[in-house]
């Protein structure tokens, strides 16, 4: 895990303006790059409200909860390391019905079932 990276995440914004964001953040005097997978994009409007450090044995930094801005709703995203200083914006699309869940490591797909 990067900790500059870190530091640059904040509750509150939408993905969209994360990802610059974190596009500024540097490390010994070099900045990362943040790209979105393809599927990331309809999710972008989702709003950030929390994120946990991702496991040391995988290449993913940080999972994050996003808010659906349109209903109660939140989807599992992760930051992942790509390569050195290069990052890529991950998706779960599936919802679920609370924040906290996308940030439960081992949450079954089942608990995404709309009530």
């Amino acid at each position: 895990m990067s900790e500059a990276l870190g530091s640059a995440l904040v509750k509150g914004i939408t993905f969209a303006k994360l990802q610059p964001r974190l596009g500024a953040a540097s490390e010994g005097g070099k900045s990362f790059i943040i790209r979105a997978e393809d599927r990331v994009r309809p999710y972008l409007d989702h709003v950030v409200v929390g994120w946990v450090d991702g496991s040391p044995a995988s290449d993913v930094a940080f999972v994050l909860s996003g808010k659906d801005p349109d209903a109660d709703q939140w989807r599992r995203f992760t930051i992942s390391r790509v390569a050195p200083w290069t990052y890529e914006i991950g998706v779960f699309p599936t919802p679920f019905n609370n924040g906290e869940d996308p940030l439960s490591p081992g949450v079954p797909p089942t608990s995404s079932r709309r009530r």
